[in-house]
C-alpha cells in the first residue's frame, strides 16, 4: 500500500544503519533489510501488529531488526557459510540514501540517529519547496542561515545585521519575523513527517519530544 511504500522509504537508511553497525558488511546490511521488508514488513504486516502498550513502532520497528538479524546469522550458522558475495540489488527507494560507511555507533544509537536525520531532511526539503512555490525564498534563506545549517553542520548562525543587508530588509525585527515564520513552517513539517511514522495520532507528541530530546544530546 501506499502508507507502507512511505514508511519503507522513510526508515530504510535507520534499518540499514542499524544492521551495519552490527558489523555486517554494505552488501550483507543491504540483502538483510531488503528481506526484512520483504518478510516482515509487507508479508507480516508489522504496523498492524504494534502494541500501544509495548511502545512506539518505531521501538517495534528497532526489536524487529535485531531479531531478524540474529535469526539470520543463525541461519548462517547451521549452513556452515556466509552468504554468497556479490552486489546486491536495491529495492527501489528513491530519494533514500543507503549510509556507506560504518561509524562507531552501535546498532540502537545508529538506528536512532538515521531515524532524526530522514526526518529532519525530508521536513526542511519540504519547507524549502514550499517556500521557493511561493516566492518566500528570501524567508527560507534567512531559516537556512539562522537555523537550518546551524543544526545540520554545525555552523554558527548568520548574524541578524549581515541578513539585513543581504536582503535589504527594513530592519532586524523583520528579519527576525521571517525567522518565526520559518520555524513555524518547519516545526509543522516535522510534525507531519512524525505523523506519517507512528501507528497512532496521539504518538506524535511524545515522538517530536524525542526527536526534540535527541537533536539536544547530538549537538544537531
Amino acid at each position: 500500500s501506499a502508507s507502507l511504500d512511505r514508511l519503507v522509504r522513510r526508515y530504510w537508511p535507520s534499518l540499514f544503519a542499524c544492521v551495519r553497525a552490527g558489523g555486517c558488511s554494505a552488501e550483507e546490511a543491504n540483502d538483510i533489510v531488503q528481506g526484512f521488508v520483504a518478510d516482515v514488513i509487507l508479508e507480516r504486516n508489522l504496523p498492524a501488529h504494534a502494541d500501544r502498550d509495548r511502545g512506539r513502532f518505531r521501538g517495534l520497528l528497532f526489536r524487529s531488526i535485531g531479531n531478524y538479524v540474529r535469526d539470520h546469522h543463525r541461519r548462517n550458522r547451521s549452513l556452515k557459510r556466509r552468504p554468497e558475495q556479490g552486489k546486491v540489488a536495491s529495492l527501489d527507494v528513491e530519494g533514500c540514501p543507503t549510509p556507506s560507511d560504518q561509524s562507531a555507533d552501535d546498532p540502537e544509537q545508529a538506528f536512532t540517529r538515521h531515524w532524526v536525520a530522514t526526518i529532519l531532511r525530508r521536513a526542511i526539503e519540504t519547507v524549502r519547496a514550499s517556500f521557493v512555490d511561493r516566492n518566500r525564498e528570501i524567508e527560507w534563506e534567512i531559516l537556512e542561515a539562522r537555523l537550518v545549517l546551524p543544526m545540520i553542520d554545525g555552523v554558527p548562525p548568520v548574524p541578524y545585521s549581515n541578513l539585513v543587508e543581504r536582503f535589504e530588509l527594513r530592519d532586524v525585527p523583520q528579519a527576525a519575523s521571517f525567522l518565526v515564520n520559518g520555524k513555524r513552517a518547519l516545526g509543522q513539517a516535522i510534525l507531519a513527517e512524525i505523523g506519517e511514522t507512528v501507528d497512532s495520532p496521539d504518538q506524535i507528541d511524545a515522538e517530536a519530544r524525542d526527536l526534540l530530546r535527541l537533536l539536544t544530546e547530538n549537538g544537531r
